[in-house]
């Protein structure tokens, strides 16, 4: 059941419920379990150390995209600057 869990966790690529489903990861009893699990937590390595990368990704575009929006901008009136 828990080997279900995560196949369907990592095929949707839901990380929280990966991260939930590896804090209750049970005790297996059989090596055929073992390594279909050590083979699927590999893979959700993977798919987390892919999906790190490319929000990092993102997150650099926006950034660049906000330091190009501040620099188009013309300066804000003084607060000082009264008008009677």
């Amino acid at each position: 059941m828990w080997l279900t869990k995560l196949k369907k966790a990592l095929i949707l690529e839901d990380f929280e419920h990966l991260s939930t489903l590896l804090d209750e990861m049970p005790q297996f009893d059989t090596i055929d379990k073992m390594e279909e699990a050590a083979y699927l937590l590999m893979q959700s390595k993977i798919c987390l150390e892919k999906n790190k990368v490319h929000t990092a990704q993102i997150l650099n575009q926006l950034k660049s995209t906000l330091d190009f929006l501040k620099s188009t901008q013309t300066e804000p009136p003084s607060s000082l600057n009264l008008k009677f």
